[in-house]
């Protein structure tokens, strides 16, 4: 019997971590008899009518990874074939605020975030405005962290030193979701990132930059192997919020507390794992793999 999967790419954006993801995971597929191919979001273009529901060649394919997020398309592959990560992770792991409300009922310990509250006018209220930038130096004080609700690679993220700075930022970004986070000191440009799978972390990669506060691989940070000497509460910590967020995979983002405790700082159910294969010499990708196997065929 000829097994087949499909990749979901973004029709506009191609990465050359998601590129590379995509070719380790077609070899280890294909170890096992099974092709993967690769199709973009716009040839998947879904038609919903009544109480139909169509896309283009789903019933072709035993399953889906997605690589792209579009949580509508998303939402209407997995009613017709299992998709992985699934629906209901994207919903509460591509946001940002989802993931710290998840967390908390999950009881991880995340960093003290205010979420900013929408405009839906196009001149902003002063007053309110003024309310909102007093809330957050009370709460949270310079410098503090901001962050888009949805985003990757660090990019959405920026460190704010001053109410100036804050003002120029919140104007820019009221019309969308965000958030600000406090300051974590001991952990300026230093994380882990843990790669969860089927709930099991499997590999551990200390990311430091000296030359910016994210420690993205992205934005210059380098990785380092500490799968085996990392504590333990760390790998239970990602491992919960793995659960938590309904991740059947990922890569999981702690810092250090001033007490040595885990902080969740973000959970990314696309994770690239170039790096961390690198790093660990850890087959990331065949742990996926296997994972969907059993999960789909109920294969060992």
């Amino acid at each position: 019997m000829n097994h087949k999967g499909l990749f979901i790419l973004n029709s506009f954006y191609r990465h050359p971590s998601n590129l590379y993801k995509i070719e380790r995971l077609q070899e280890c597929f294909f170890k096992y008899g099974i092709t993967m191919e690769t199709r973009d979001a716009l040839s998947l273009s879904m038609v919903a009518s009544g109480n139909s529901l169509s896309i283009p060649g789903i019933e072709d394919y035993d399953f889906a990874i997605d690589l792209d997020k579009d949580i509508y398309l998303a939402r209407a592959v997995s009613l017709k074939i299992p998709m992985f990560n699934s629906y209901r992770s994207l919903l509460l792991s591509d946001d940002k605020m989802s993931s710290i409300l998840a967390l908390y009922q999950a009881g991880v310990k995340a960093p003290k975030t205010i979420s900013a509250p929408l405009c839906y006018t196009e001149r902003i209220d002063e007053e309110v405005e003024n309310r909102f930038y007093d809330l957050l130096e009370r709460e949270l004080s310079y410098p503090m962290v901001y962050k888009a609700c949805h985003g990757s690679l660090g990019k959405q993220v920026k460190l704010i030193s001053s109410r100036k700075e804050l003002q120029e930022m919140y104007r820019l970004s009221c019309h969308q979701e965000h958030l600000y986070e406090e300051y974590l000191d001991g952990h300026s440009g230093d994380d882990y990132r843990l790669i969860v799978v089927d709930h099991k972390v499997i590999a551990v990669m200390e990311r430091k930059n000296e030359h910016d506060f994210r420690s993205n691989i992205a934005l210059g940070g380098k990785g380092y192997d500490v799968t085996d000497s990392i504590e333990e509460v760390y790998k239970e910590v990602a491992i919960k919020a793995s659960e938590a967020l309904d991740l059947d995979y990922a890569g999981i983002d702690l810092a250090r507390g001033k007490n040595g405790e885990p902080i969740f700082l973000e959970a990314n159910g696309n994770a690239f794992f170039t790096e961390v294969e690198k790093v660990t010499h850890i087959d990331i990708a065949n742990e996926v793999v296997k994972m969907i196997i059993n999960r789909i065929y109920q294969k060992k």
